[in-house]
């Protein structure tokens, strides 16, 4: 099969909003990079009848940004045809060892340098989103540090390669329950747990809500998009128990707001925002009565 190469140019504001316009036209995850100052977007189409009709749609969406307040610094779509190989070359070509205080998210083809007191989550993201890159899953990682002592049920929402999920497991969180609405993440997700040998403390579940999970959680984890926080803001709260932490990622600092005042509308109250880069986390939890 050969595949279409997608690269867009794009800066910390509009990173989520180019993401989305390629997974919504076909592309099954995204790649985010920095060369040289200049911050990409890829993804990749298979090249079928509807590949024109879709680079099409692209363009016009991508020209549309700035109409919504998100300048780029181009509009213009880059596209290169590539071969399977090529495309395996490529993809394994962006995703290289990356350490986040004791936890090194490794690639499975790679040999990471790491310490006895290190924990290591291999990962093939295949498709799907999640390599311990970017800033947004660095800062959901150190909070997980920072938060599991052991023993907590954990609930991942939108867990894409499955990363933070298996990294909870691996601090010592039991039970871990992963969710994601795209059928080829919760395939990776599972493929991943398997590789990392956490299938019985880690259950991957198809479902684009945290309703799926019939319980309650000690940690919610949502490294998702500003507006899809936003929007289940109030289902995320009713999946925490009383003393619960949710954390939330994927915020450009400038939706940081929307995102804190969407959470305290249902109850929570924001204990902590950590930042990296032009990103953030968002650490809440229930408000303490009188206070």
């Amino acid at each position: 099969m050969r595949w279409a190469e997608l690269r867009i140019e794009t800066d910390a504001a509009s990173e989520d909003a180019v993401a989305n316009i390629l997974i919504e036209e076909g592309c099954q995850g995204t790649v985010s990079t920095s060369t040289n100052g200049v911050q990409t977007v890829c993804g990749y189409l298979p090249v079928d009848d509807l590949i024109e009709t879709r680079l099409e749609s692209v363009r016009e969406r991508i020209r549309a940004l700035p109409d919504f307040g998100l300048s780029l610094p181009s509009t213009e779509l880059q596209v290169n045809w590539v071969e399977d190989k090529d495309w395996q070359t490529a993809y394994r070509a962006f995703f290289k060892p990356v350490r986040v205080g004791r936890i090194v998210v490794s690639p499975t083809w790679e040999n990471p340098d790491v310490t006895e007191e290190d924990i290591v989550v291999w990962l093939d993201p295949g498709m799907a989103f999640g390599t311990g890159h970017h800033e947004t899953t660095r800062l959901c990682l150190q909070a997980l540090q920072d938060l599991i002592r052991g023993g907590e049920t954990v609930l991942d929402v939108g867990t894409g390669s499955g990363v933070l999920a298996i990294a909870a497991a691996k601090l010592g969180a039991k039970p871990v329950i992963a969710i994601d609405i795209d059928p080829v993440a919760v395939q990776v997700a599972v493929e991943n747990v398997s590789r990392n040998e956490l299938s019985g403390t880690v259950a991957v579940i198809p479902g684009g809500s945290p309703k799926v999970f019939s319980g309650k959680a000690d940690i919610v984890v949502a490294n998702i998009v500003p507006d899809v926080i936003i929007t289940m803001a109030e289902d995320l709260a009713a999946k925490l128990k009383p003393r619960g932490v949710l954390v939330t990622s994927g915020i450009v600092r400038e939706r940081a707001r929307d995102v804190t005042s969407s959470l305290e509308a249902v109850g929570l109250s924001t204990c902590e925002v950590r930042e990296e880069g032009d990103w953030v986390a968002v650490i809440s939890r229930f408000k303490i009565a009188g206070g």
